[in-house]
């Protein structure tokens, strides 16, 4: 599994893992402390210490 680095999957649908919840969308911003995820009803900001994996969407 190749490994993608973050600057590269903004403006692509992933899935982010936090804690228990996966939330899906596009990936719009990368800070050191947030993630902002545009999701299909509403942004989302996670939190970088609860984020456990960042995919990206296939298919």
């Amino acid at each position: 599994m190749a490994i993608t680095p973050l600057h590269d999957m903004i403006g692509r649908r992933v899935r982010i893992t936090a804690g228990d919840i996966v939330y899906k969308g596009l990936l719009i911003e990368v800070s050191e402390e947030n993630v902002e995820l545009q999701a299909e009803s509403q942004w989302i900001t996670i939190p970088i210490d609860n984020i456990n994996s960042i995919a990206i969407e296939e298919g």
